[in-house]
């Protein structure tokens, strides 16, 4: 207790001292302006043996070494009959084992050394991520180039994954959320790379010598961008990494026609049968990519209409004012090539479905039609900035994003001129784009549910669905043949 006094008569004589009286509300509260100014992606690129790209920072603040392989390579690179190929990939990387390991003995021996060694395959690219202490650098390295150079795909290892996958299947109608999100993005996209997903025939055609053939095909040097941090000397580094890849072979990767234009479905409902006691619905329509120059601008107008979490509007209305849901907002997603999603979204009671919905749409109108308010503004931009130096909380994430930027085209002083640029948008831009992206009369609403009681309404909303739009049953297709279910 004393300790406590004197602490407080101390900040009281220090602050007399510097002429600051007491604050009586924490509005009086002043700060000094915060400033950061990101680093230069060049001054941290590095080339390597065999045109190997990195980006590369010494840090000793901990005795700890970070590598990542960032690899041009996906599954929508896979070829149609082979669908799921890169999910067996992701799994056999590591657990395949090498020309000289077993994937057993690699495992037990990161985990034996306290570090940690994953894979993993995304939309159009790879991850390979190594963690060690600095002392056990070159036995980390040898093991992440090993895997990443070399892998085996051993016949037993890679028969149990199959299995297991395949067995996985048979749930993947059981989540009506993934239910939703696999629909919608189908509606929107059509039936191309973008939306196929794996069968079990397809699980079983995926052979070792696929599997090799897919990975000499994209891991090559000049398909790949390190990213790398941690304690170690750059000069040191270079010449231990140019060892061990000076007889990695390969050089540019051919890649597959992407789709380049997709369908504009009926706008209206779309439901899909679930005996449930909600309802899972998205409603919206293809975006944009995040290369658009309106990109900044759309960002600020859908954190103000659903993005921003409980300063969001549709976040004010669905749940705090109508106390509908614990799940709603809308968002814009992004995927390097392609125009992303726009979509609102929201979990409700089966007779609430209709009410959400219509609430939604009258947002998606308002912030069309109305100006947004200052305050709306201010706090969306804030958030922006403020949260602008997350990206470089530590020396591999920011690495990480270098290579990413890279690694999609996008201009190396996106973050030099992120600030700026979010700065920039005006109220006006936000109505703006608000018009330009959001189209509340070509929006398909797509409903995971029950149907009679989403159908019939309550009180504020009675039905039918049909009020919102021409109503389609959709049915599902069953995950392990890929065909579809046939109901009574």
């Amino acid at each position: 207790m004393k300790k406590t006094i004197i602490a407080v008569l101390l900040l009281a004589f220090v602050c007399a001292g510097l002429g600051l009286g007491q604050a009586k509300h924490p509005s009086e509260l002043k700060y000094p302006v915060l400033k950061y100014d990101p680093p230069d992606p060049k001054a941290f690129r590095t080339a390597y043996a065999g045109g190997l790209r990195a980006y590369v920072q010494e840090d000793r603040s901990l005795p700890l070494f970070n590598i990542t392989a960032l690899v041009n390579c996906g599954d929508l690179y896979v070829p149609k009959d082979k669908a799921g190929l890169g999910t067996v990939l992701g799994d056999q990387l590591i657990k395949g084992g090498t020309k000289t390991r077993e994937g057993s003995t690699i495992e037990d021996r990161i985990d034996f050394l306290g570090g940690s060694l994953s894979f993993n395959v995304g939309e159009r690219t790879s991850t390979l991520s190594l963690s060690v202490l600095t002392k056990d650098l070159d036995e980390g390295l040898a093991l992440f180039f090993d895997v990443l150079m070399n892998p085996a795909f051993r016949e037993e290892p890679l028969k149990l994954a199959k299995a297991r996958f395949v067995e996985q299947l048979r749930q993947a109608n059981d989540n009506p959320g993934g239910v939703l999100s696999r629909e919608y993005e189908k509606l929107l996209y059509g039936d191309n790379a973008l939306t196929r997903r794996a069968t079990k025939a397809t699980y079983d055609s995926v052979t070792a010598a696929d599997l090799a053939a897919f990975h000499a095909k994209f891991f090559t040097p000049k398909n790949v961008i390190l990213a790398v941090a941690g304690d170690f000397a750059k000069a040191g580094l270079k010449a231990k990494i140019d060892k061990l890849a000076a007889g990695w072979k390969g050089g540019a990767a051919a890649f597959p026609a992407l789709p380049a234009s997709f369908p504009a479905p009926e706008p209206g409902v779309y439901f899909i049968q679930k005996a449930i006691n909600q309802g899972y619905i998205s409603l919206g329509h293809l975006g944009l990519q995040d290369t658009n120059p309106d990109y900044y601008a759309v960002q600020i107008m859908n954190f103000i209409l659903g993005g921003g979490s409980f300063t969001s509007r549709i976040t004010t209305k669905v749940r705090s004012d109508e106390g509908l849901s614990y799940n709603q907002g809308s968002r814009f997603s992004y995927r390097w090539g392609f125009p992303g999603t726009f979509s609102g979204y929201v979990q409700t009671k089966s007779s609430t479905v209709g009410y959400a919905i219509s609430l939604i749409l009258a947002e998606f109108d308002r912030i069309r039609r109305e100006p947004v308010a200052d305050a709306e503004m201010e706090t969306a931009i804030n958030y922006y900035l403020e949260s602008f130096a997350d990206i470089f909380q530590s020396s591999q994430s920011t690495m990480m994003s270098f290579a990413n930027l890279e690694m999609t085209g996008r201009p190396m002083d996106f973050y030099k001129t992120f600030r700026s640029r979010i700065e920039a948008v005006t109220k006006a831009r936000v109505q703006e784009v608000a018009q330009k992206y959001i189209h509340p009369d070509k929006s398909v609403i797509m409903i995971v549910g029950d149907f009679e009681p989403c159908n019939k309404g309550g009180d504020k909303w009675p039905g039918p669905l049909d009020k919102l739009g021409q109503l389609r049953k959709i049915s599902l297709t069953d995950p392990m043949t890929g065909l579809e279910i046939k109901t009574p």
